[in-house]
């Protein structure tokens, strides 16, 4: 690549390492029973099956999360109850009620942590897995379902892992506009990382204006062929094993600092390096002094509400560490942090 730069959107990949045709690399998806558009449009026709099928009238959501996925089912017959909960304060509380009518949605924060639901009994569990995609074929919820964008090299999809069929719904010409929209964005952004294209804002623009769309109700859509023949291609496994050696080797690279800590699991499956500082400003220093050298982090999620998860919205710090980058692009990373830690 010759405009070399971390992070962000994914391009296109044409990566024959993470791409295969053969059947046997398809079983990755053995364990996915739906695909969507997105992760949102999953939740939301869980939620709408459950409503007309069993009745449900409640689900308990953690305050914690990106809150865009709650606008996009605020309108559904269904009372959202929030509960308390975020990557460092994960326990359940005692005011919800086991019962068969009611929904709680539990979330694999970043691959660090994740509630503990064995002690719920009739209450229908929903666990949202976008984060850590290898636990699919092992979680004990009721359903599992999440983005596939986060982790994936594609535009658009999410899926669900059901033990209840599921109605099919259609692809939507809108969800069909909005993946080519963002599939263009991509496949311009490899054209600028290689050198061959010099117009960064129109790639950005298209990324941008497609990301906006995913709010649109009309994103309520199968997940259109021409994305899901491209995800039949990729070896799932291992662009998460790729992540598993990266983060490994970030770290082992990064130094101690006063500054942060290293927000780790005990799996190694870490969405991404995750640093939790102290202040606020020095994330901010952090995070520009690496945008100036084309490591572009991520804060999530903007707009919490509740007060501890302001405090930890505003101390953390996301560095993608995905299978787009070698060893050697982990130690050039890890070493631009360790310098700003030692300097400043």
């Amino acid at each position: 690549m010759r405009n070399k730069e971390f992070g962000s959107d994914f391009h296109y990949s044409s990566d024959y390492e993470f791409r295969s045709k053969a059947t046997d690399k398809r079983h990755d998806l053995n364990n996915m029973d739906y695909l969507y558009f997105s992760g949102r449009v999953a939740l939301r026709n869980i939620l709408i099956n459950g409503i007309n099928q069993f009745k449900w009238k409640k689900i308990y959501v953690p305050t914690y999360y990106c809150h865009e996925v709650y606008d996009f089912i605020k309108d559904l017959h269904i009372e959202l109850e929030f509960y308390q909960c975020n990557p460092l304060n994960n326990t359940l509380p005692d005011h919800i009620e086991d019962s068969n009518l009611y929904v709680i949605l539990l979330v694999d924060y970043f691959g660090v942590s994740s509630p503990d639901f064995d002690h719920l009994k009739d209450i229908i569990t929903i666990k949202d897995l976008t984060h850590n995609l290898s636990l699919i074929g092992s979680s004990k919820a009721d359903y599992i379902f999440g983005s596939l964008r986060k982790i994936l090299p594609i535009p658009v999809g999410g899926f669900v892992k059901s033990k209840i069929k599921l109605p099919e719904i259609p692809c939507t010409l809108f969800a069909e506009d909005v993946a080519m929209e963002k599939f263009t964005g991509m496949f311009l952004k490899k054209k600028y990382l290689e050198g061959n294209f010099s117009e960064k804002e129109i790639f950005r623009d298209l990324l941008i204006s497609a990301e906006h769309s995913f709010e649109n109700i009309e994103t309520n859509s199968a997940l259109p062929f021409i994305v899901k023949e491209y995800l039949l291609e990729l070896d799932i496994s291992k662009i998460i094993e790729c992540k598993k050696n990266n983060i490994f080797i970030m770290k082992n690279t990064i130094k101690e600092t006063p500054k942060f800590e290293l927000l780790t699991g005990n799996s190694g499956l870490e969405y991404s390096l995750i640093l939790k500082f102290t202040d606020t400003e020095e994330r901010e220093k952090l995070k520009k002094y690496l945008i100036t050298h084309n490591i572009y982090p991520m804060v999530l999620w903007p707009n919490q509400f509740s007060e501890d998860d302001i405090r930890l919205q505003n101390s953390l710090l996301f560095i993608h560490i995905d299978f787009r980058y070698t060893t050697a692009d982990m130690k050039y990373i890890a070493n631009f942090i360790n310098q700003f830690s030692s300097n400043a």
